[in-house]
């Protein structure tokens, strides 16, 4: 197959069509397998937009990096691949190895600190995602010292994220490097990942990254997959750049596959194949789902700027993905993140989040929510709510899981809400809270706020305004208000309707237990 290049509309599918109402986005993308006549066997400078100059010569070093004859059986990479070693390495980085550049580049806005240096451009994305298969060419046996790193690059090595393939005695492995403020506070530092260990060296392995750029500090989301699976969550080289190579940060555009470091001479001619890789640049994947029966399962990570309605009956499907919400341009988000759409309503295996959201005060069904049931029963189970905030806000909203149900006193009917498993972490004002006629069980969670903080009174878990709960099995810690006028809560009972609580784990909040009215110790739906 040749090399393809594609421009193309993102549209949101939904079987049996069903549609959330998200537009349509210009994305761009490419795809390389270094098969003839596009490419040829030999250095791979200047074949089809890439850029090789060390392995062609005219570089620093010259580098053991050519596209290669696939004699090594690996029957999904064709005839041809590109073959890398660090049999010679050297500290430069322009002469090294750039795949061909999308149209496109990616970043944060170009009303941010991204910058291109003239080598990137198009029409700005907030998203990039690089994939690609490598295999080893010495199958049965280890290749000592083997690393080749890749990474997300504009053109000229300034790097915005760091994947290392090697070799070691238990098998093949993966490593990343991020840059975070918070391993040395208040400029930063580098932080080591093993992503993945002990892979088959028989076998072809496949690597995603998943690039969210997000305008301001320290907020990017780089998502690494191995084989399908993802392995780790971190961020980019943003704040490399901005503490160490002002003024700003960088933009990308290709993948940089560089070999430095310590050279393993023993590796020449062998090394890593590398084949079918694509690059993408987008504003972000939108929110698609597989819809079987009524059961709605996410088909990947995702971003969205407005809220996510589950249709009545139906269960959402995170299958270990996420949605992450964003601002809308012009604007910042509102209301839930992920909120039922009818009075029955299920959601598991899912991880919701926020990011960098503005901090602006809304009230109402406009207040900020992870999770939220707004008048439905259902499920809540197995999920990961995480970063539900606007940042150091006082805003009091930014609830993890919500359930509510009106009229919110003791005499309306109760609607049964099961909240299980789920790890809450990172919220602004309450881990989980279930308010009104709702009859909550709420078992095996795990909530942890962010205190000590001087800026918000957290609470755990709140049941109040009539609800019921058997609350049992959770571990709510890390709630506490530094300033006297308010207090934080582990567990917050407010005119409740009668609450079973057995066998909490309650721990670092400024009180455990608050009870400003529990209505009982006995669970107590109604009718």
């Amino acid at each position: 197959m040749k090399t393809l290049r594609f421009r193309l509309s993102l549209v949101l599918v939904l079987a049996l069509s069903m549609s959330l109402g998200i537009g349509k986005a210009l994305a761009d993308g490419a795809a390389i397998d270094f098969e003839s006549p596009t490419y040829s066997t030999g250095t791979v400078h200047l074949q089809d937009g890439w850029s090789s100059a060390g392995a062609a010569g005219s570089g620093c070093a010259v580098y053991d990096h050519a596209v290669a004859t696939n004699i090594y059986g690996y029957t999904s990479f064709g005839g041809q691949s590109l073959r890398m070693s660090n049999a010679v390495t050297s500290g430069c980085f322009g002469d090294q190895t750039f795949s061909k550049s999308l149209t496109d580049d990616a970043g944060e806005s170009t009303s941010s600190d991204a910058y291109n240096g003239g080598l990137s451009g198009g029409t700005r994305q907030s998203y990039f995602e690089a994939q690609w298969d490598f295999a080893s060419t010495v199958p049965g046996s280890e290749q000592a010292g083997l690393s080749v790193v890749a990474s997300a690059d504009r053109g000229d090595g300034a790097r915005m994220s760091w994947v290392q393939m090697t070799d070691t005695p238990a098998g093949l492995e993966v490593n990343f490097f991020d840059y975070q403020i918070s391993a040395n506070p208040p400029t930063g530092d580098f932080v080591f990942t093993n992503v993945a260990s002990g892979l088959d060296r028989t076998v072809t392995h496949r690597i995603k990254i998943a690039m969210f750029f997000v305008d301001g500090a320290e907020n990017d989301i780089v998502k690494v997959y191995v084989d399908g699976a993802l392995m780790h969550t971190g961020t980019s080289w943003e704040d490399y750049f901005r503490q160490n190579q002002p003024p700003g940060t960088r933009t990308v555009d290709s993948v940089l596959f560089r070999t430095g470091g310590t050279a393993a001479p023993a590796t020449a001619g062998n090394g890593f194949l590398i084949d079918n890789l694509t690059l993408f640049s987008g504003p972000g994947p939108e929110c698609t789902f597989t819809t079987v029966g009524t059961t709605m399962t996410l088909n990947g990570d995702c971003v969205t700027d407005t809220t996510i309605f589950v249709p009545n009956g139906f269960t959402l499907d995170g299958d270990g993905y996420s949605i992450t919400a964003i601002d809308p341009t012009g604007g910042h988000f509102l209301g839930a993140v992920v909120k039922n759409g009818g009075t029955t309503t299920h959601v598991t295996n899912l991880t919701v989040t926020a990011s960098n959201l503005a901090n602006v005060c809304d009230g109402g069904d406009d207040r900020l929510r992870g999770i939220l049931f707004d008048g439905a029963g259902g499920s809540i189970t197995n999920n990961t709510v995480v970063d539900i905030n606007q940042g150091a806000s006082g805003c009091q909203e930014g609830n993890g899981i919500e359930v509510r149900n009106a009229p919110f006193d003791n005499t309306g009917t109760d609607l049964a809400v099961t909240i299980s498993g789920n790890t809450v972490a990172n919220y602004q004002k309450n881990g989980i809270t279930a308010n009104g006629s709702v009859a909550a069980t709420i078992t095996n969670n795990v909530v942890t706020g962010v205190g000590p903080v001087n800026y918000i009174a957290q609470n755990g878990i709140q049941i109040g305004f009539g609800g019921t709960a058997v609350i049992k099995n959770n571990t709510a810690s890390g709630n506490n208000y530094t300033p006297t006028s308010f207090v934080a809560c582990g567990v917050l009972y407010f005119q409740a309707d009668g609450v079973k609580a057995s066998m909490n784990t309650r721990f670092d909040n400024e009180r455990d237990q608050c009870n400003f009215g529990k209505g009982g110790g006995n669970y107590n739906p109604s009718p």
